[in-house]
Order: structure tokens, then sequence, then C-alpha cells
């Protein structure tokens, strides 16, 4: 039987670590030179154990600091017309969900060309504009842009905007937003958006979608950005039947 290589134990050792609770996101781990000395093996093997875990998205690495334990990503199925909620993504890794709201304001449709583009409005139409930051266990994980026609939600109560919006759409409403289209891209981050999510320069991930509530009621469109090593979509293509 062949022997499984040193650096496999190491990434094995550390992943259940992970998994178990025992390593706990935003702990740091073992230097290269204390993985040397426990597992008995060199530098070279230890700095590709490490290296194999940043890939997979466990750790992050940064010079002069050290190797630190990850939030788990969230995978987003986005095979379905029907929308899951940033809240019941982050349930469904065992996290809690959280919003901090930056700004709310009622705008005119001139001010947000795209938003208007994608919904399908006049200029002089007005928009319910929602700027949040989204949470994961009070870490900074996104920035979400939301455009809603006043039109179709006269009435929104402001004190919601801290938890789910989908959630109060849902109970008060009765409303229930059918993704019509994804669009994505990987873009740096500004200063601004590293300011906000309490982070260095990274990687973002862009994720726009417009939603209907019936087929020609174009309702909300929707702008976030993910924090890139937080978050992964998956495609499933829906067979015909």
């Amino acid at each position: 039987m062949k022997k499984m290589p040193l650096y496999l134990t190491i990434v094995q050792d550390i992943m259940e670590m992970i998994q178990n609770g025992s390593l706990r996101s935003g702990e740091q781990l073992m230097t290269e030179a204390q993985l040397c000395e426990k597992y008995q093996v060199s530098r070279m093997t230890a700095n590709k154990a490490l290296s194999a875990l940043v890939a997979q998205g466990y750790i992050s690495r940064t010079a002069g600091k050290g190797s630190f334990v990850l939030e788990p990503k969230v995978t987003k199925d986005i095979g379905s017309s029907n929308i899951s909620s940033f809240s019941r993504d982050m349930a469904s890794v065992g996290k809690k969900p959280g919003a901090i709201l930056v700004e709310y304001r009622v705008m005119r449709a001139e001010e947000a060309p795209l938003a208007a583009e994608r919904l399908q409005l006049a200029e002089n139409e007005l928009i319910h504009y929602i700027f949040r930051i989204r949470t994961s266990n009070d870490i900074r994980i996104a920035l979400s842009h939301t455009y809603i026609p006043c039109k179709y939600l006269p009435a929104l109560d402001v004190t919601i905007l801290e938890g789910s919006l989908y959630e109060y759409l849902d109970q008060t409403y009765q409303i229930h937003p059918r993704v019509l289209d994804y669009n994505f891209s990987a873009i740096l981050s500004n200063k601004k958006q590293q300011e906000l999510l309490q982070t260095e320069a990274c990687a973002l991930l862009k994720s726009s979608h417009t939603s209907t509530i019936e087929p020609d009621i174009f309702f909300e469109f929707t702008e976030t950005y993910y924090v890139g090593n937080r978050y992964t979509y998956h495609f499933s293509r829906m067979e015909a039947k």
C-alpha cells in the first residue's frame, strides 16, 4: 500500500481540527518551524501543506504575520429560479447572518441608470435604495446594493434592514421574488470597500441579479460584492421535463 505523502498528513490533521472546532476562524496556525518540529518534516514539506490549505480555502497566509483560519466558504446553488437569501446561505453552514445598514433613501431612477435599465423604469420613477454590509458571525463578508421600485413596494420598514429583507417581504407582503438572471465578474477592492469590509486589498466577487414577482414585473435589482475567498457560486443545470 502506497504511503501517504507527509504534507497530506499535515493537511488532513489541520482540516480535521478546523472542521471539529479545535481551530476556529481567525485563529493562528503553527508556524512552518513549529510544524517541522511537530511532524519531523522539512521546511519545504510544511510550506507545501500550508499552500495546499490556502488553495482549498481553509486558511490565509500573510507575510510577516502567519497563517490564519478562514471562515467556511459558502456555496450558493443558482440552478433554480428561487432566490436563496443571504441569511439562508449563512444558515446552511451554521453561521449567524447579519446586516449593517450603511444607507437607505428613496431616489429617482435617473440617479441609478443601470438599476433603472434592469428594472425598466422611467427616469422620474422612485426607487428604494438599500446599501448594507452583510456579516457572518459578525465578520463582514459582503457589500450589498439593492434597488426596489416604490410602485411595487410603497412602504418599507427601515428597522428590518439589519435583518432579512426577503423574510420581511414574505411575512409582511407575501412577496416571493424569483431570480431572472445572474451576472458575475471579479474585481479588485477599492479603499472604500476595504474600509467597510475591514479587510486589506483583496479580490471581490461581484454578483448582480434581477428578480421578478410576475413575468412582466421587475421587482428588484441587487449588486453584491463578496470577499472572494468566502463565497462560491455553483450552477446546476435544470433538466427539461
